[in-house]
């Protein structure tokens, strides 16, 4: 039509030009038919195309849905092929950690003739594991079970103890665990894995496969090597995956495995001389129960997770404590409840020695317990104790457990009954969650549903871990725009969108909780960046040993030195290295010990704890490294000292590489720690340590005493020693000022007194009247340690009771009988050991060690690290044979003082000059008297050093014999006392 209008106007024409312009019009028309034409057949080829091409894929994605819902497992031959490829070039370092979780097994399981044993060598060899099949899980299904026909069971048909409804609670849990939660950001994965390698014959071709390099060492210090070979391994494994919108887009890994592997192993003695024995029976039968014991440990429903982004960015140090928050228990005192030893025959009556222990109520082990009160059915402790709350607990769904036990000297105690506390009601209450809560329970028995007599009465409250206030935004460095909660909320929340700003209308949620999980780690990376809370100095402290490198024994003489000079490479295994193992020492008491590593100069621990400690501004961690020796004393290999008020001045996380110092070895040690506030704001009185010093001025003031206790003695102990004060003189005269009579020491010096768990030792004042056949104690005071603060001077008055003196040194009470009067004593309670608590470390193994870092710590001079350092505080050298007026333990306390040399109660900086003063400074000459006289003046350095008499074996076994027997002598002595059910001894890594 288009054409014909166009030449319309033509019609009229005649003759040839008609017929030219007819022709004109036919071959438009013709032209435009054909583009027309054309333009279709293009656009309809490209059209249907397009839906083949959208239907094809569609119907792909289609199969690929279906074959993710079948049990048919995609073709894994290309990953197969690539896992080949890469497998011999894996550095085999990156499996040290399953060789110390193999290592931490077997050690745990040693058969009495092995000593010890160590991995010195795990290789993957050049053959790869293969992947048998890969499958698809559907969102929430990496927690459901597997049935028969090996389809998932539906969640009603299983249900586990996690999907209970707590106890005391309407509602159904809204975030099962871990493995349930969000499942929207997570990915589920199968793998069905297995390795076999191909047979060969030798050692040659064994080298190919998976292996492991065993020594054994048994008595005497045999060494034996065991090859043990991969011979076959077949699994299947679970993986979930969460994700994140940054790379690697992979955050946390939580792997198990389905059911236990099943592997299959083969060991072979390496000896130099004697027969090969292939496949010995008792020796795989131990590395295949070690091994199967080791897998274990990650078969669902324990699992193994890993934080991705961390590994991938080479942090492999924490962030974070896992103690999530605190419970404090205040223990008053109990009544009414069963007696427990039984009266005898018509006279007498029943009674107990009873103490209370904390624990859960699942686990069972005690973590804590109050000392005990004999002979007492009305005790009263008045004591605190702190337990860590963590994810293990809050999973089971815990109870905190509260058991009184009547302690016996030879058989086992007896239960009198015990208080339970449901955990997360504990953690969620109004009344407890931050606040302390006054109660007052009655004892149940052990069978649910009865009941035993007595209430305890106690108070119980949650502290969680602080978030980062504005004070610490103001001060740290790591995020300079950020100063205020309000600016981090917002930069985080805008991050966050834009991260997620390509998400659909329908991943709102996703988007708010991402926010929420941003402003969470930033938070967290914050507050580590930052210096401790000055509101909030107790808290959470975790440390963290992660290996040593460099280890080794230093020379004696310089002709061993000149034997291995050309040694210049460094040995990683050999019969001259240490087998080291680490402790840490917090406020000088042993919290934790590793496992020990057989002759490494290498060794790998990744092993630590966490502990609450009261006041982060005073704490002291030391870490000490030893041999461990056959009879001999562990030699000390060295040690590092962290205060850590100086380590934390900045930053509240550190991962930082210390030198070994003091020993007879030489070594870097790596060690992290983190440190994180708690919200409990404790009063002055209860930021100080277990052990200490307590420091009483040398005059003693009577207020309003009747006269007929004025001419007595004054004895003043602790529950580790005594000293004596006199109101008279030698000619028998009262001392008196400013009409008050005053009880003073033997040449006016102050009294100092050892002190052990301070926060239940009290210190007794007795008035000592003289008698025929035995002293007597007409009147007495009784001061508790625990309402002073450490390192200050405190003058206070103490109150003079006539009653029983027995119950009140035990028992906190308000009165102890009639009083008669008071007394005016002066004294600081200076944190810490001292020399006064040698006598105490004679006979515990534990304390001697400590002692000896001490003084290790103290000849390096590192207690110039501490500002605070008083002229008057004891140090460790101080001790009570430099005060004549602290007693020895005679039983007999009418001695008269004998007299002593000048004393050395000094800090170490006001030593150096006292030291240096000796004729070999001023020339080198030297006899054999004033030889003997230096080597006595510095044995005890010497000698921890293993040098002088210690430098050979048979000296240093003989003091070794002697310490063995001071313990045991004292072992012997407590065998009939009283012992509670302590659970804050030392941990223990295996």
């Amino acid at each position: 039509m288009l054409v014909n209008a166009l030449f319309w106007p033509t019609r009229h024409s005649t003759g040839w030009m008609r017929q030219l312009l007819k022709l004109a019009e036919l071959g438009t028309m013709a032209a435009v038919s054909a583009g027309v034409i054309l333009f279709i057949r293009q656009w309809s080829e490209n059209k249907i195309k397009n839906v083949w091409d959208a239907e094809v894929w569609r119907a792909e994605r289609d199969q690929g849905q279906k074959l993710a819902k079948t049990q048919t497992a995609e073709s894994t031959q290309w990953l197969n092929s690539l896992l080949a490829s890469v497998w011999p070039l894996i550095n085999p370092d990156l499996f040290t950690s399953i060789s110390d979780t193999l290592e931490d097994v077997m050690q745990a399981s040693l058969p009495s003739m092995v000593r010890m044993v160590a991995v010195e060598d795990l290789g993957q060899g050049s053959e790869a594991l293969r992947i048998l099949g890969v499958r698809w899980l559907p969102t929430g299904a990496a927690a459901r079970s597997v049935a028969s026909d090996g389809n998932l069971k539906s969640s009603g048909e299983e249900k586990g103890d996690r999907t209970v409804q707590d106890n005391g609670e309407g509602q159904a849990q809204h975030q099962q665990d871990t493995m349930e939660a969000e499942d929207g950001d997570f990915v589920n994965v199968e793998v069905a894995f297995a390795y076999r390698p191909s047979t060969g014959k030798g050692i040659k071709s064994r080298a190919k496969h998976a292996h492991l390099l065993l020594a054994f060492y048994l008595p005497g210090n045999v060494k034996l090597p065991v090859w043990v070979d991969l011979a076959g391994v077949v699994g299947v494994m679970r993986f979930r995956l969460q994700l994140c919108p940054d790379p690697p887009f992979f955050s946390v890994c939580t792997m198990a495995f389905m059911g236990q592997p099943k592997v299959t192993l083969s060991c072979v003695p390496l000896i130099k001389k004697g027969p090969n024995l292939m496949d010995v029976p008792l020796i795989s039968k131990f590395v295949q129960s070690s091994m199967d014991a080791a897998l274990a440990q990650y078969v669902a429903p324990k699992s193994l997770t890993l934080d991705l982004k961390d590994m991938l960015m080479g942090d492999d140090f924490k962030k974070d404590t896992v103690t999530q928050g605190v419970i404090m228990v205040h223990i008053k005192h109990a009544f009414d409840f069963k007696e427990g030893d039984t009266k005898i025959g018509p006279f007498g009556s029943g009674s107990a020695d009873p103490y209370i222990s904390v624990g859960w109520a699942k686990f069972g082990k005690p973590v804590w317990s109050t000392r005990v009160l004999k002979s007492n059915m009305e005790p009263s402790w008045d004591e605190f104790c702190f337990v860590c709350v963590t994810f293990d607990e809050l999973n089971v769904d815990e109870k905190l457990r509260l058991q009184l036990w009547d302690s016996d000297r030879v058989s086992a105690d007896d239960d009198l009954g015990r208080v339970e506390l449901d955990l997360k009601g504990l953690m969620k209450g109004d009344e407890t969650n931050g606040k302390m809560q006054d109660r007052e329970d009655g004892f149940r028995a052990l069978k649910a549903g009865e009941g035993m007599p007595g209430k305890l009465s106690w108070s119980v409250g949650y502290f969680t871990k602080t978030r980062i206030t504005d004070d610490q935004l103001a001060m740290q460095d790591e995020d300079p725009d950020v100063k205020s909660i309000d600016q981090l909320k917002k930069k985080m929340y805008a991050e966050a969108e834009n991260k997620l700003r390509e998400a659909s209308q329908d991943h709102q949620d996703e988007v708010e909780q991402q926010k929420r999980e941003d402003f969470k780690n930033r938070q967290d990376q914050l507050i580590i960046a930052s210096p401790p809370s000055e509101d909030y100095p107790s808290g959470i402290l975790s440390i963290q040993i992660h290996q040593i490198t460099g280890l080794e024994l230093e020379t004696l003489n310089k002709k061993q030195a000149s034997a291995n000079a050309e040694a210049t490479d460094e040995e990683e295994e050999g019969e001259d290295l240490p087998s080291s193992y680490c402790t840490i020492i917090l406020n000088h008491k042993k919290v934790f010990k590793t496992r020990t590593k057989p002759k490494n100069s290498k060794p790998f621990f990744n092993a630590g704890c966490e502990r609450f400690i009261r006041d982060v501004r005073n704490t002291e961690i030391h870490i000490a490294v030893r041999d461990a020796r056959i009879h001999e004393d562990d030699a000390l290999l060295g040690i590092v000292y962290l205060p850590l008020e100086k380590v934390f001045q900045k930053r509240t996380q550190i991962n930082s590489v210390f030198p070994l110092a003091g020993g007879i070895g030489y070594g870097r040690i790596r060690v992290s720690m983190v440190f994180r506030s708690i919200q409990i704001q404790l009063p002055k009185n209860m930021l100080g340590w277990d052990y200490g010093t307590v420091d009483i001025k040398p005059s003693v003031k009577a207020i309003d005493l009747p006269e007929d206790l004025q001419p007595l003695r004054l004895k003043v102990r602790t529950s580790l020693d005594h000293a004596k004060l006199h109101s008279r003189g030698r000619n028998g005269k009262v001392h008196s000022e400013d009409g008050s009579t005053v009880w003073t020491s033997r040449r006016n010096r102050p009294i100092r007194l050892p002190v052990r768990a301070r926060y239940c030792a009290p210190l007794v004042f007795e008035f000592r009247q003289d008698a025929t056949l035995k002293d007597h104690t007409p009147a007495f005071g009784v001061f508790w340690l625990k309402d002073i603060p450490d390192n200050e001077e405190q003058t206070v008055r103490v109150p003079i009771w006539s009653g029983d003196l027995k119950r009140a040194e035990e028992n906190v009470l308000d009165t102890y009988g009639e009083k008669v009067g008071e007394i005016e004593v002066t004294l600081t309670m200076w944190s810490g050991l001292s020399g006064y608590h040698e006598k105490l470390a004679k006979g515990d193994k534990h304390l001697a060690q400590v002692m000896e870092v001490l003084d290790t710590c103290n000849d390096q001079e590192w207690d110039d690290w501490d500002d605070s350092q008083s002229s008057d505080r004891p140090d460790i050298n101080s001790n009570k044979e430099t005060d004549n007026d602290s007693s020895s333990s005679s039983s007999s306390d009418s001695e008269e003082d004998g007299d002593s040399g000048p004393s050395k109660f000094l800090p170490d900086f006001l030593q150096k000059d006292k030291k240096s003063n000796s004729k070999l400074s001023e020339h080198g000459g030297r006899g054999p008297i004033s030889q003997t006289k230096e080597y006595n003046a510095s044995a005890k350095q010497l000698h921890r050093r293993n040098r002088g008499m210690m430098q050979w074996k048979g000296p240093r076994t003989l003091a070794w014999m002697k310490h063995v027997g001071d313990r045991g002598k004292k072992k012997v002595g407590h065998l009939f006392n009283h012992h509670e059910r302590s659970g804050d001894g030392i941990e223990t890594e295996a």
